[in-house]
């Protein structure tokens, strides 16, 4: 196989077992946690020996695939955000901040968790002692409620194909309304079905099966009622990939920004801020554009869907800004708050709107929920569906 032919990525992929994928993965980046934690190699030797496991983290996603959409999708994320974190520490941190290419062990376990589990500040004197007042049975509960969700509105996204679902907004607009909402809401979710067996794994791992609800946050807190893009995307939408995205993109473009305009602007900050939080959102549109390509193939991929993802990110990091901008300047001013609430959530769904047709088209061509893992419940509500002659109108063109 040539060059040319292995970065065709999508069906020119080498199927491979379900086994062999956690080694594919898990292999590159556990070399690189060693290296990265050494104390006997210099950062020159680090970075040399980087170059060939980072190549792998991104080039694994392109050449192989499971031949399920949902674990080629967690494929794509885990070996982009594997890449760019580790090329945070080999390369990134040395050349921007002068920093020696190294962390220990113990900051890896801390941050790959730290999106889900608040860990006691070793610099206090007297770190917080959580009281652990829950048992992994409740995490149990949660991660068939949330199970529960995906196989039950699965059932309905399986009834439309990709083709439906791309031409809903020009075609069924107030259809295409209601499925933007239930996306979010299944999202919310899937994402904590997937927080819960992680939890489940980390309690009965390393907690022996107990553990402090203060400690943990869910995956998602219901981004369906943000008032704002701002509390959509920096509180209530999953933190998974945080600490990825703020080493690769917001804290050098920050670095950058400010020491570009210290000489020029008296107080660069804000704009360094705002220029930081907008390369957050471009690293975003960057992964999922590489999601897109490595699935549905680079022919497809540049002829039909290249630089939709970026877009739509992109666009939710300007109009994040801009909310920024705009409370600075209506600061002081007092707005009845129904209204204020009725108009905060009209904004936000309707920028969602707008811009739901970038995000959604290129894995409605993959048609990614065709591989749902929660199919449990699916051919009974699917059955149920097609014996209700009105629920076609409500469905996609396979009821």
């Amino acid at each position: 196989m040539d060059l040319t032919m292995l970065l065709q990525a999508g069906d020119a992929r080498i199927g491979v077992p379900f086994w062999a994928i956690p080694i594919l993965y898990s292999a590159p980046i556990a070399l690189m946690a060693l290296v990265v934690s050494s104390n006997v190699l210099s950062t020159p030797a680090k970075q040399c020996l980087s170059i060939p496991l980072l190549a792998s983290e991104i080039l694994v996603p392109i050449a192989f695939t499971a031949n399920n959409a949902v674990i080629d999708l967690t494929c794509s994320v885990v070996g982009y955000n594997a890449f760019i974190r580790f090329f945070d520490f080999f390369w990134i941190s040395p050349i921007l901040y002068g920093k020696p290419a190294y962390a220990d062990m113990d900051y890896l376990h801390t941050e790959l968790w730290s999106s889900m589990r608040k860990f006691p500040k070793k610099k206090e004197e007297k770190p917080k002692e959580y009281v652990k007042d829950k048992k992994f049975y409740h995490i149990l509960i949660r991660l068939f409620y949330h199970a529960a969700i995906c196989d039950i509105f699965g059932a309905w996204y399986a009834t439309f194909s990709g083709r439906d679902a791309m031409a809903l907004s020009a075609e069924r607009p107030v259809l295409f309304f209601f499925f933007l909402c239930i996306a979010v809401f299944v999202l919310n979710s899937a994402f904590n079905a997937i927080g819960c067996g992680l939890q489940l794994f980390y309690c009965i791992y390393y907690e022996g099966g107990s553990y402090s609800s203060e400690q943990w946050r869910p995956l998602m807190m219901d981004p369906i009622i943000s008032t704002s893009l701002d509390e959509l995307w920096s509180v209530r939408w999953h933190q998974l990939l945080r600490t990825s995205w703020v080493a690769f993109g917001f804290r050098p473009m920050r670095f950058i920004t400010q020491r570009a305009l210290a000489k020029t602007v008296k107080n660069p900050l804000p704009i360094a801020l705002m220029m930081g939080a907008i390369a957050v959102f471009a690293v975003s549109g960057l992964m999922h554009e590489y999601i897109i390509y490595c699935n549905v193939g680079w022919t497809v991929y540049r002829q039909f869907f290249a630089g939709q993802q970026f877009f739509f990110f992109f666009i939710h990091g300007i109009g994040m800004a801009s909310e920024r901008i705009l409370k600075q300047v209506t600061r002081g001013m007092k707005f009845p708050r129904i209204l204020a609430r009725i108009v905060s959530h009209a904004w936000v769904f309707a920028w969602a709107y707008y811009t739901f047709p970038y995000f959604l088209d290129g894995f409605a061509y993959w048609h990614i929920w065709k591989d749902n893992p929660f199919e449990f419940v699916q051919p009974y509500v699917i059955d149920f569906l097609r014996a209700i002659p009105q629920a076609r109108a409500l469905c996609g063109s396979l009821l």
